[in-house]
């Protein structure tokens, strides 16, 4: 297998896209849609955004994901490999040291009005009392799929934060996560080799109200459905099966993180790693139905944490 192939693509999501059958299409196709630079129209698609979603490993290695808020501009594309963000506007979440020089993270930038979406995975180069610094590793676009439409005014109650821990899903988290068509997804698969697709990730999921569901042992069960083939999340997942998922209450402003362990389920059973590696190339069934699983470990609620709200 090729250097530049491995460069794009780690063990996890040659191993998912193998298995679904997207393998022989992302060989052929990944270098020109995963880029090492960001295009123009993405660094100005950056600097217009008002909101930036972030998956990071904080100061206990601990994958989190997370927003960070501001007016046009507070992410400026430095160069086509660079960027520098704000970080004055957080959740409430983002700490002194929770970021370092040398982190690897995960940006995904999306505007719910027009539907557009892109990523970024970078690593940390510079940080001051106001700003990090990103050089990009991965740069790559997402359609538009899912995503739904949203308008959003400023949020006068932001910034009065309040916040809780627990174990367990209470009611009122259960039906925000039950009348939610959104939420975010941030992985992590690291080995420690210097190669630009190990690190953070961060991913959007959207569908209509009720595409997550909640089974009797609290699990949240999310269909899987076919994008891009690039199997980025999965792929981390089935080598690090610890995630943290956010989700956004744009009427409220509150926020949940909830820290999960994932199994996948393929049409119905559950498929550990070991158990994929034997299917053949014959045995990859495309439509086949995949479910992400995710068991709560720890659930963090923050109050009055958005910036903006929901028309």
């Amino acid at each position: 297998m090729s250097s530049k192939l491995n460069s794009i693509w780690h063990q996890g999501e040659l191993l998912i896209q193998n298995v679904v059958g997207t393998a022989d299409i992302m060989k052929n196709i990944g270098h020109q849609y995963i880029r090492e630079f960001m295009p123009e129209q993405h660094r100005e698609f950056f600097e217009s955004l008002t909101m930036l979603y972030i998956g990071y490993n904080d100061s206990y290695h601990n994958i989190q994901a997370s927003v960070i808020f501001g007016d046009a501009g507070f992410v400026t594309a430095v160069s086509d490999v660079e960027l520098r963000i704000n970080t004055q506007n957080t959740l409430g979440d983002l700490f002194d040291k929770e970021l370092q020089i040398g982190d690897k993270i995960g940006l995904v930038g999306l505007v719910f009005q027009t539907k557009r979406r892109n990523r970024v995975n970078g690593i940390i180069t510079d940080i001051s009392q106001k700003y990090f610094t990103v050089k990009v590793l991965q740069s790559f676009g997402n359609c538009p799929k899912y995503i739904q439409p949203k308008q959003f005014t400023d949020n006068p109650h932001y910034k009065n934060f309040h916040y809780q821990t627990r174990k367990k899903l209470n009611s009122a988290d259960i039906s925000m996560i039950l009348n939610a068509d959104t939420f975010f997804i941030a992985s992590t698969f690291d080995d420690g080799k210097n190669i630009n697709n190990r690190g953070a990730d961060m991913s959007h999921r959207g569908g209509e109200q009720g595409f997550i569901t909640i089974n009797e042992e609290n699990e949240l069960l999310v269909d899987d459905y076919f994008g891009n083939g690039f199997f980025n999340t999965m792929g981390n997942l089935i080598e690090n099966p610890i995630a943290n998922l956010l989700f956004c209450d744009w009427h409220t402003g509150t926020v949940l993180k909830i820290t999960a362990s994932t199994i996948i389920l393929w049409n119905g059973e559950v498929y550990e790693k070991e158990k994929l590696v034997t299917l053949k190339t014959s045995d990859t069934q495309p439509e086949a139905k995949r479910t992400l699983c995710f068991s709560p470990l720890h659930i963090a609620c923050f109050g009055n944490a958005l910036a903006y709200q929901q028309k």
